[in-house]
């Protein structure tokens, strides 16, 4: 089943340098690009046929997100109603980023600005810095397209690079895939992967062919580290329960 994700970013993607976002108003489906140059024709995906054929739809968009925040909640010792009150907002919609029913792809640019600073002065370990939170739903939004075959991979994670925001990129991933939380969540997230077997071994699958030049050489080096992070959660399921 496909989805579709209606983001609404005001000024978003220019302020974040965050371009591949959808911009307001505009739903992104998993056969049609809006606003791609030249026709919206369907950008096929590696092994998307796999996903139409497994049944059940893909996970909820925001595993990632959601994760991080209530890690980062609960390190500040702050309640789904306290923190509701704080950011004026529902704890509906408080419980809906911590289950990753509404990813932090879709939360506009100025609220998910002033969840990190409450998050900040409450004395959070993690998800502090706007970075955190966008890092966080940049890798959200990469697992999100490529399960439902949306992913263009015109803007992802910069998981081949070297430095710090490449490898919390990384250690975010094998968090999703691996169930191996980063350190600085770790005393206030159970140590569990944040999609099932079967998601895993397509992002796996997809990754395979991203190495193997699917995309073009451009993505080699990207698929290769997704390939890496993959095998780090194959590793753990042959000595842990949390792969």
């Amino acid at each position: 089943m496909a989805i579709t994700v209606t983001a609404d970013f005001d000024g978003f993607g220019h302020r974040a340098g965050v371009s591949r976002m959808p911009r307001h108003g505009i739903a992104v489906k998993r056969t049609r690009r809006e606003g791609a140059e030249g026709p919206a024709n369907r950008v096929k995906v590696p092994n998307a046929e796999i996903l139409r054929a497994s049944g059940p739809a893909s996970p909820l968009p925001g595993v990632i997100g959601a994760a991080v925040v209530q890690a980062a909640r609960r390190s500040a010792h702050l309640t789904r109603q306290r923190l509701a009150r704080q950011l004026n907002v529902s704890v509906t919609t408080v419980r809906s980023w911590e289950s990753g029913t509404i990813p932090l792809f879709a939360v506009p640019y100025g609220q998910l600005k002033q969840l990190a600073q409450t998050l900040d002065r409450a004395g959070a370990q993690g998800g502090t810095e706007l970075g955190d939170l966008l890092l966080a739903s940049r890798c959200d939004l990469l697992l999100t397209g490529m399960l439902n075959g949306f992913e263009d991979y015109a803007e992802v994670p910069p998981i081949e690079e070297n430095g710090a925001e490449a490898e919390s990129a990384r250690s975010l991933l094998r968090w999703a895939l691996a169930g191996q939380v980063p350190d600085r969540y770790r005393q206030h997230a159970p140590p569990r992967r944040l999609l099932d077997k079967k998601h895993i071994d397509l992002i796996a699958a997809i990754a395979h062919d991203l190495q193997a030049e699917s995309h073009g050489a451009d993505l080699v080096d990207f698929g290769r580290v997704l390939v890496a992070v993959a095998n780090h959660c194959a590793s753990h399921s042959r000595g842990s329960a949390t792969c």
